[in-house]
């Protein structure tokens, strides 16, 4: 998986997968963590086809977690179930067709 050059969590971050939480023909939602500072990510992946020929919307989002969260995630036998209304408000990163921007939050379940 290639690191997105805008992460700030360190001075050369290097996120690794560690586990899937959610995927469907649309969404993911995934636990990454930088193997250099080890801190969590929660990365949420979007995308939205427009069929009558207009513009497809791919958009990710990257959550830095605490390591509390991160842990819990981890080791979470049921992750659908987990409470993610932290994300609301969670400061992240916006991937989209519009290019990168720091937002105030990001969406706390998939787009169903």
């Amino acid at each position: 998986m290639a690191t997105p050059s805008y992460l700030d969590c360190c001075a050369e971050p290097e996120l690794d997968w560690v586990r899937t939480l959610y995927q469907s023909a649309h969404d993911q939602e995934s636990l990454l963590r930088c193997t250099a500072c080890l801190v969590y990510w929660f990365h949420r992946f979007h995308e939205y086809t427009d069929w009558s020929g207009g513009n497809d919307d791919l958009t990710s989002w990257y959550s830095p977690l605490t390591a509390a969260e991160g842990e819990r995630l981890r080791d979470s036998t049921d992750p659908s179930g987990e409470d993610l209304s932290f994300l609301r408000t969670r400061p992240s990163w916006m991937d989209d067709a519009q290019g990168v921007q720091r937002v105030d939050g990001a969406p706390d379940r998939p787009y169903r």
